[in-house]
């Protein structure tokens, strides 16, 4: 099968929000080659019909990776760098010029976001290490990555309900928390790739907030999502 070798090492909600071109080409008849960083590797667990090597193997086209850049799709092979999109394409929006890059629609990308659930370590993680019950009642608060907890609304004690906080769990990685996000009543957290999975998860929350780091963060991504939110910038 022909190699498509994609370039976005990194960049978790990126991944996400890339899988779209990554299905076209596969539906076109492209092997996916997906090179990650190693600490992100983890994502090749959930999306399986995906080749993720990491970028310190080996693999198809690694000699071109590292320098290369744009989007090259031939009959024989392709070689595509959303990594770079903005810098070689750009539209005037950083995430939609990864997909102008090559030709194709972004507003779509949700319905091609796919990944396997692991339900068994979801309920561990909610029932077990978080000891959450059915029918808790709770906000959730993701304050990581980010530098200082100036905004109001990332701070547990400004609510009346219990705050559950988004934590580093060893064991557990990101997907592993949506049956928190689905289960929480209101949402709020700092613009980061969590955003990606609840676009694609049954919900309806009280409130859901994302803060942008700026205007031109907010400006950037503020028109990707369709889960109903507020976006504001801290």
């Amino acid at each position: 099968m022909k190699p498509c070798l994609i370039k976005q090492p990194a960049g978790i909600g990126d991944v996400f929000f890339c899988q779209k071109i990554a299905r076209v080409m596969m539906q076109n008849g492209y092997k996916i080659i997906w090179p990650l960083r190693p600490d992100i590797y983890w994502i090749k667990d959930y999306i399986k019909d995906i080749d993720f090597p990491t970028t310190d193997d080996d693999f198809i086209g690694k000699e071109i990776y590292d320098r290369g850049a744009g989007a090259v799709v031939e009959e024989n092979g392709a070689f595509i760098s959303t990594a770079t999109a903005d810098m070689t394409h750009n539209d005037g929006k950083i995430m939609s010029s990864k997909y102008s890059m090559v030709g194709l629609d972004y507003s779509d990308w949700q319905d091609y976001f796919k990944f396997d659930r692991n339900f068994e370590k979801e309920d561990d993680l909610y029932y077990n290490v978080l000891g959450l019950k059915d029918d808790s009642e709770f906000v959730f608060i993701n304050n990581l990555y980010n530098e200082n907890r100036d905004c109001d609304l990332l701070k547990p004690e400004n609510y009346n309900l219990p705050a559950v906080e988004l934590q580093y769990i060893e064991g557990f990685t990101l997907f592993d928390w949506c049956k928190v996000f689905e289960k929480a009543k209101s949402v709020y957290t700092i613009n980061t790739s969590l955003n990606y999975i609840i676009d694609v998860l049954d919900t309806s929350y009280d409130e859901y907030v994302i803060i942008a780091h700026n205007e031109k963060n907010k400006t950037e991504i503020d028109y990707l999502f369709s889960t109903p939110h507020e976006m504001i910038c801290k």
